[in-house]
């Protein structure tokens, strides 16, 4: 069976789960078989059997938040023939050599699966390493240092031999590769490149616990289009909006991958509308509410101007479909049952400076995020139709005398509202690891933890769905 390689993104856990998601649906059936914290190798049911299914990998890509690139497998070399041949002490010459012969002759029966003519052609390529974690000492001192140059010159090598007119290679700054910090080459720079062309391509060498897997770069997320439609809105706010992606995978957990344009999703909380306008690239019909009525008056802005830098068709009833609402009365403004799914970020409470004291976090959660939180899923309740989806984010606050972040017991307030919680990662459905960072350490995780660092409010992804 034909296999995947797709690259995720910086939160390696959410990109898994919403992966996993999107290959829960019958369009794109298929299971991960492997993963690392940068790659996921995945298996298809049907759709590689397909005449034209590079344009359904477009499309998936097109539809996931969370992954930079999806290529195609040729080859895989085991990863006690890479430790081998590229060892962290140099001590057995004649076995180096005879494992780095070893990798050249895969290198030479994948090259013909990845550039499918090379004779008399003139070949560009870039090679683009991820490891199995990018803070490994082998990957710094190993991988970069001696498996990238090798890889380079190993491939000019076999090109040239199999009647390449010339063959060259992105050379990455000779001062990033000496001192171990480099990153493979971003989705920006593929198209840059024009690395999905037949004569020129990326090769991508994605490395788990397994082995390494040797693919074809086949489409690329184009991250300019989504940062041009965040900041080039009229109306914005940076330091508290949700990024694209995390608006897209959310809007994947919904698990609404059908007819997308008749499933009516609300964000009740709509800010300046970030969710608002991906769920319109993403092609559902999208309602929104807010207490704050200039925030929605920026929203329809943001959606009138979307609409007119991408030549949309306006939306009708634009003013009905975005009403200045309290949460509490969401259900007198909206029709009962009436909604798909829901996608939101509630207040999350101030944006603090400085970590609050463990008294000043209680006072939040019990006088205000508590009964917002339960008035969310009370109301939810009643607009969203039976057996439909909230994908919500609730805070988790770094206390400044306490370990342990203080958060919302959101589970207890969703059940307790006919809620049932839905797994977001299940190690039924994907192998653990054995390494300790890399594994899903419970058989079922109902949150992920989206994040920067010294973020002092967190986000945590959660989905329910309604009884």
């Amino acid at each position: 069976m034909e296999q995947f390689l797709f690259v995720l993104g910086s939160n390696w856990k959410l990109s898994l789960a919403e992966l996993d998601a999107c290959l829960k649906n019958e369009h794109f059936k298929g299971k991960i078989i492997d993963y690392s914290s940068n790659v996921a190798i995945v298996e298809f049911q049907e759709l590689h059997k397909e005449d034209y299914y590079v344009d359904k990998l477009e499309i998936l890509q097109y539809n996931l938040g969370g992954i930079q690139k999806i290529a195609k497998i040729v080859d895989f070399i085991n990863i006690q023939t890479l430790y081998k041949a590229f060892p962290l002490e140099t001590i057995k010459y004649n076995e180096i050599k005879k494992e780095r012969q070893k990798i050249n002759l895969i290198l030479k029966t994948g090259l013909d699966h990845i550039f499918h003519e090379i004779k008399k052609k003139n070949i560009f390529f870039a090679v683009s390493i991820y490891p199995n974690l990018y803070d490994d000492l082998y990957y710094k001192d190993v991988i970069i240092k001696h498996f990238l140059p090798f890889l380079n010159k190993k491939i000019v090598t076999i090109l040239k031999e199999k009647g390449a007119g010339k063959a060259l290679y992105f050379k990455y700054p000779q001062k990033m590769i000496d001192s171990g910090n480099l990153n493979p080459i971003f989705p920006h720079h593929v198209i840059k490149y024009q690395l999905l062309k037949t004569n020129r391509g990326e090769i991508i060498l994605g490395i788990t616990e397994e082995g390494v897997y040797i693919a074809r770069t086949y489409t690329t997320d184009n991250p300019n289009f989504k940062k041009k439609i965040d900041e080039e809105r009229p109306n914005k706010e940076f330091k508290s909006a949700i990024s694209p992606k995390l608006a897209i995978i959310m809007l994947n957990f919904l698990n609404l991958f059908e007819n997308r344009n008749n499933k009516r999703i609300l964000d009740p909380f709509v800010g300046n509308g970030t969710i608002a306008l991906f769920s319109i690239m993403e092609d559902f019909q999208i309602y929104g509410s807010d207490i704050d009525k200039k925030k929605i008056n920026n929203t329809i802005k943001n959606i009138q101007w979307l609409q007119n830098e991408l030549n949309l068709s306006p939306i009708k009833n634009l003013h009905q479909r975005f009403k200045t609402v309290d949460i509490k009365n969401l259900s007198t403004e909206f029709k009962e049952n009436y909604f798909d799914g829901i996608v939101t970020e509630p207040e999350l409470g101030p944006f603090y400076r400085e970590k609050p004291y463990y008294t000043e976090g209680i006072e939040l959660i019990e006088t205000t995020l508590q009964p917002l939180y339960e008035t969310i899923f009370k109301e939810s309740y009643k607009v969203l139709k039976t057996n439909s989806r909230i994908s919500i984010i609730a805070p988790s606050i770094n206390i400044l005398d306490d370990s342990q972040d203080m958060r919302l017991n959101i589970e207890e307030i969703a059940i307790k509202n006919n809620f049932k919680p839905i797994p977001l990662l299940s190690s039924k459905r994907i192998i653990n690891k054995s390494n300790q960072i890399l594994q899903i350490k419970k058989n079922k995780v109902f949150s992920i933890m989206d994040t920067k660092r010294n973020q002092i409010v967190k986000r945590k992804i959660y989905v329910f769905e309604k009884k």
